[in-house]
């Protein structure tokens, strides 16, 4: 037969219930890619921002300078990314 095994998933959906199992497809979560390719430029301009806060320059303020507002801004940036790499890959 000419059946062709289906290629292996690094990012397997096999711990979401079977009735999520279509939902997961059209999103995409077995191939995360795009996710990806998104986050990365935006984690790393957030980093190349967030390293001159962490000067000691009267300029900027401490609050600013919080590893909970760098943490909180990447956090964002990561669910924009998946939402938009969904809205563009379906």
């Amino acid at each position: 037969s000419n059946t062709k095994p289906s290629e292996p998933s690094i990012h397997n959906i096999s711990y979401l219930p079977q009735s999520l199992h279509p939902y997961a497809h059209l999103a995409r979560l077995d191939k995360p890619i795009g996710t990806m390719l998104l986050l990365h430029p935006c984690l790393w301009s957030t980093a190349l921002a967030y390293t001159p806060l962490l000067s000691t320059t009267a300029a900027y303020t401490a609050a600013s300078a919080s590893p909970l507002a760098f943490t909180v801004l990447c956090t964002k940036f990561a669910l924009g990314s998946f939402i938009m790499r969904g809205a563009g890959c379906t």
